[in-house]
């Protein structure tokens, strides 16, 4: 029986405290008011856990730490427990004995501790006192939303589903579940420990062993024709690599002969081609040296007339000096002139009467001179072109008769003399390349015809030499042997290639079926150790299974027995609760004093006391007979007025203290006028206010 609890800063709690004793205790307010937070208060003051998500959705808004703290009374024992936390989790958990049918303890039982995640002792030494696991506690002491109308509404199919929801059957399909897990885990190991194999694949690693077995003789037989082939085309190889042995140095020799005659022939194309290049440059030589001396005889005379034309220039470069400077003067003759113009027979200085003018001061006179000068400058001006041409000529002259001394300096002729040596010279060497043969493509019979010095002449001697030793070879012969050795050598690779292939076909073949019976033989163990654990998930963990079935059986009797006292204490013309497994589906039948009662017959109000018996007794089971409380979470919502009035009645007089099958009955509601004509024990308010949820007993 839950005595009191406390919240600091929980959810939409600031600071409330609930005080709980026997009887009907109503939670009326609107929704968001803060009702249902007490149910989280609760659980998570019991166990850490709650409907909210995260842990930070407990914590009020704008603050940072939160607190529970219950009390509840269980066999004549006080027990208080309490948990606090912050934004980053649970910081202290606390579960401790206060007293002892009357007498205080205040001893501790358990606390958050160092190497703990914080609060799991505290959660589980309460689920030891109360013999209920965070689940069975919501199952058993909160009925929520809804879930009176679906064991009324419900089919009997329907029914069993929700049935076996409530009392946990659901357990035994998340055993099967995890024993079909288990075995197909065991399998995946299997598959792991052979190379992807499992029980299922016993057929498939039997045929891969007839297959290796087979692959393994194939095998053996192809490696003994290769062997045979292999043996002939070796026997083949060693013939003909000793005729190549034999005819190899005389290929070398072969070899030797034509080299000699290549270079031979190109030795006297080079000599003829060397000459012919002598030839031209001794003709070019000529005709360069006949120009220079040509060029060179005329030094005397373009020296001199060069020292004229610079004379010359510098005569004209004083003329035109002369000129610039006269010309300056007349232009300040005319200028003094125009100051000094006659007006009316008149001087323009004194006004006396002039009868003469200077012609120094004749404007029409210095003009004329002005005129003459200027001709005069053209003149000079077109005479210093002219010379400047001719001047640049004549360097060009004086450059090429440099070069011409120069190059008949470097070229050892001096004269004409010394040019008709080099004439001589050029005929000799015309005659001497006129003796060399126009064309050379290859040696001759007779080699000695190339002989022009001594280089061609050592080369001819060897060439007669090499022709003798030679003398009956065939390189076309020799040839032909070295492409069959060839040809018979990637023979052989290709048979070694395919022997080495079978031999791995072979060994493969041997490895596999060594390993294939080896998985055989794991895989059939394997097969006889999933069949029993089929066998045991099939017969203990089926829903319809044996365990399942005697599971449901002691639960269905539990809940009719108790079923059916609580219905006898509402007074309703119903004696007993019976519920029966069928099939697929769980019967509810109803008696009383005359027999069976027809459920279709049953009034609105007497389906909701039915359903409410069946929760109450789905609570007594769940609970162990420990569980003193029950919470009904808005038990009107869906119901029509008849069934709510029904539902109002039955809590009101058969849940008042001390007469009702449990101590206490908490109903959750927002409808705060159904319980306004009875008969309660406590009734809390809950508001939404600026500070949050505050809460007034009425």
């Amino acid at each position: 029986m839950i005595k009191d609890i406390e919240l600091k800063d929980f959810i939409s709690h600031k600071d409330t405290r609930l005080e709980f004793g026997k009887g009907i205790t109503i939670f009326v307010g609107h929704n968001g008011a803060g009702k249902s937070s007490i149910i989280d208060a609760l659980t998570f003051a019991l166990y850490g856990k709650h409907t909210r998500r995260s842990n930070k959705n407990l914590i009020r808004r704008g603050t940072g730490f939160a607190s529970v703290q219950m009390n509840f009374m269980l066999n004549s024992k006080e027990y208080q427990v309490k948990r606090a936390l912050n934004t980053s989790g649970p910081i202290m958990s606390q579960f401790e004995l206060v007293s002892d049918s009357g007498k205080i303890v205040n001893r501790k039982i358990a606390s958050g501790e160092r190497g703990l995640s914080r609060g799991e002792k505290t959660s589980s030494e309460v689920a030891k006192v109360l013999g209920l696991s965070y689940e069975k506690l919501c199952v058993a002491a909160v009925v929520q939303q809804g879930e009176l109308v679906r064991i009324i509404e419900s089919s009997p199919k329907e029914f069993k589903e929700l049935l076996n929801s409530l009392i946990g059957i659901e357990r035994l399909d998340s055993a099967y579940q995890t024993m079909h897990e288990v075995i197909q885990g065991f399998r995946e190991r299997l598959r792991d420990d052979t190379a992807g194999y499992s029980d299922d694949d016993i057929r498939r690693v039997e045929e891969e062993i007839k297959k290796s077995e087979q692959k393994f003789i194939e095998s053996e037989s192809v490696l003994e024709r290769l062997d045979g082939q292999r043996n002939v085309l070796e026997e083949k190889f060693a013939a003909l690599n000793k005729e190549i042995e034999r005819m190899t140095p005389l290929s070398h020799m072969a070899g030797e002969l034509q080299r000699a005659e290549n270079l031979i022939v190109r030795h006297v194309i080079d000599v003829r081609d060397r000459m012919d290049r002598e030839l031209v440059g001794l003709e070019r030589l000529m005709a360069e040296a006949h120009r220079s001396l040509e060029i060179v005889k005329n030094k005397s005379e373009a020296n001199m007339r060069l020292q004229m034309v610079r004379a010359e220039l510098e005569d004209n470069q004083l003329q035109m000096v002369e000129n610039e400077g006269s010309i300056g003067k007349l232009k300040g003759f005319i200028e003094c002139a125009g100051r000094l113009q006659i007006t009316d027979g008149r001087c323009p200085v004194c006004s006396s009467p002039v009868t003469k003018v200077n012609k120094m001061f004749d404007i029409v006179h210095i003009r004329k001179e002005l005129d003459l000068k200027e001709e005069q400058k053209k003149k000079l001006q077109h005479e210093r072109l002219d010379l400047k041409k001719e001047e640049q000529l004549l360097v060009e002259q004086t450059k090429q008769i440099a070069a011409a001394e120069k190059f008949l300096q470097n070229s050892g002729i001096g004269s004409d003399e010394d040019l008709l040596k080099v004439k001589l010279d050029l005929e000799g060497k015309k005659k001497d390349l006129a003796k060399l043969p126009l064309q050379i493509v290859k040696v001759g019979e007779d080699p000695s015809q190339l002989v022009i010095d001594a280089t061609s002449k050592s080369l001819a001697t060897e060439i007669a030499v090499l022709r003798e030793k030679v003398k009956g070879f065939n390189h076309k012969q020799y040839t032909d042997a070295k492409l069959e050795r060839d040809d018979i050598s990637r023979k052989l690779l290709d048979l070694n290639r395919d022997i080495g292939i079978h031999q791995k076909t072979k060994a493969d073949a041997k490895d596999q079926l060594g390993q294939a019976k080896q998985v055989l033989k794991q895989l059939q163990e394997a097969s006889e150790f999933i069949g029993l654990l089929e066998n045991v998930r099939s017969v203990v963990f089926n829903r319809d299974g044996h365990v399942g079935k005697s599971l449901r059986s002691w639960a269905l009797k539990v809940v009719s027995s108790k079923a059916s006292e609580y219905i006898a204490m509402f007074n309703i013309g119903i004696s007993r609760i019976e519920l029966a497994e069928e099939t697929k589906e769980v019967q509810v039948s109803c008696y009383g004093r005359h027999g069976e009662i027809d459920m279709d017959s049953l009034s609105g109000g007497e389906k909701v006391a039915v359903a409410l018996a069946l929760r109450l007794g789905i609570a007594y089971m769940m609970g162990s007979s420990r569980l003193d409380f029950i919470i009904l979470d808005e038990p009107t919502t869906h119901l029509d007025e008849e069934r709510r009035k029904a539902l109002v009645k039955i809590i009101s007089e058969a849940f008042r203290e001390g007469a009702g099958p449990l101590s206490q009955l908490v109903i959750i509601t927002h409808d705060s006028d159904i319980f306004e004509d009875s008969e309660v024990d406590r009734v809390y308010r809950f508001a939404m206010t600026a500070e949050g949820s505050r809460v007034s007993i009425e």
